[in-house]
This record gives C-alpha cells, structure tokens and sequence, in this order.
C-alpha cells in the first residue's frame, strides 16, 4: 500500500513536533526548512492536523505549532486512516466504469480487507512508540 504526500508530510510534521521537547513550538518556516517541503504544502497539513485538533496553532510574536494531547493519544491505524481522507483507499471501483462491476468481482473485497488489516496492526503503537533515541544528533 502507498500512502499518500499528504499523509507522508503530516506523519513527518507530527514526529517532528511530538519529539520537541525544550522548545515545543515550531513555525511553518521552521518545519518547511526542516523537510525541505514547500511552505504551501505545509499550509494545507497544518489546517488539517488544526482543524483535526490534532495540533495547536498560535498566531502572533509568541504563536507558534504545538502538538496536542489528541495527537499523542491517538492510534496509528487510525491515524492515518483520517490523513488518507478516504473510505476506500485500495481501490474505487466506481471512480471509473469498471467491467468486473456487475460480475461480482472479489478483488475490492480483499483489497479492504488488507486495509483493515493494515489498520489494524498500526493500531498498536501511537507517536511515542516511533519516537527516536538520538532525537538531539538529527538537528
């Protein structure tokens, strides 16, 4: 499975900011520095993980992007289950006319099944099971 640039990006951002212990806060310039991502890309990741409440924001001299409590409680699986912003991530087969369609064909069953599956086993571990031992040799 593959996941998606947006996911990829906010999984970073998240690490990244669940990690930040001395100084918690981060600017976008700051996390676009880092990843070397566009600013605008991260533009759209922070409203999400935002409106998500999955991050804090603060504008202003003082302002700045904190993790959240939701964010370090939250399940992998389901984690990016919500950043792949999709019910059927695999495959849609009415995206386009698919001719197996009406022949009941199997493949999206077992396809979701995977997904589930894929969830599932990431269900185990939240943000601090990923965290890095050498955090301080990174940056």
């Amino acid at each position: 499975m593959k996941l998606n640039h947006f996911t990829d990006f906010s999984m970073r951002v998240l690490m990244y900011l669940n990690q930040k212990k001395d100084t918690p806060q981060s600017s976008l310039d700051d996390l676009a520095n880092t990843f070397k991502i566009s600013r605008n890309h991260l533009i759209k990741v922070v409203q999400f993980l935002s409106a998500n409440q999955l991050i804090l924001t603060k504008r202003g001299k003082n302002g700045g992007i904190l993790i959240s409590e939701k964010a370090k409680e939250i399940r992998l699986g389901d984690l990016i289950h919500l950043l792949e912003q999709d019910d059927t991530p695999v495959i849609n087969c009415d995206s386009k006319p698919c001719i197996f369609q009406p022949h009941h064909c199997k493949l999206k069953s077992l396809f979701n099944t995977a997904y589930l599956a894929f969830i599932e086993s990431l269900n185990q571990y939240k943000l601090s099971d990923i965290e890095f031992k050498n955090w301080s040799a990174m940056f």
